[in-house]
């Protein structure tokens, strides 16, 4: 069975990003691309929540460069509630039941699953037990307020530390997966 990988950049205080949407505050340089496309070389699909997705699109389609032809090559799959124009290469738009879509794609053949972003897609995720590994790059700054990355209410479970990466930028690479895990991957 494939495996799902939680992918996100959040604050020292746990912020995925201002309240407006605004992202300004990632740290992203040469370093961290390295790391994003070395540890995500092999992936094939790629699970948005809707305001994520939009985000990302109008980011990756007018981009250039290796991280922007895999971004734009892969499978995209949305969960919306309400539905939108999949106006991104390779996007799909799902309305359904989120846990069974997901199960139906971690079964089919394939290379690991990642979730960037999306907190509330996230939180979904987390609550049916469908991530198998956490990758949260932490930046070095505090926000003070802006929308959490995890919003209260997930289940409590226990995690194992598999790697931590602390790169020049000040930003730390953590790897988790949950207690009694598998922990191998996918080659980098």
């Amino acid at each position: 069975m494939r495996k799902l990988i939680a992918w996100d950049m959040i604050s020292l205080d746990g912020i995925f990003s201002r309240d407006d949407g605004d992202l300004d505050w990632f740290v992203f340089e040469e370093e961290i691309e390295r790391y994003i496309l070395s540890t995500q070389s092999g992936i094939d699909t790629v699970l948005f929540g809707r305001k994520t997705w939009a985000g990302m699109k109008d980011y990756w389609k007018a981009a250039d460069g290796t991280l922007a032809d895999r971004m734009n090559r892969v499978e995209k799959v949305v969960f919306s509630r309400s539905g939108t124009n999949p106006d991104w290469e390779n996007s799909r738009i799902v309305t359904g039941d989120v846990a069974a879509e997901v199960n139906r794609i971690k079964a089919k053949p394939g290379t690991d699953i990642f979730v960037f972003g999306s907190a509330d897609l996230t939180k979904t995720l987390i609550r049916e037990g469908l991530i198998d590994e956490y990758r949260i790059g932490i930046n070095p700054v505090i926000l003070g307020g802006g929308v959490p990355f995890f919003k209260g209410g997930e289940p409590e479970h226990k995690l194992k530390l598999t790697e931590a990466k602390p790169l020049k930028s000040g930003v730390v690479i953590l790897h988790y997966v949950p207690e009694g895990a598998r922990t191998a991957t996918a080659p980098a």
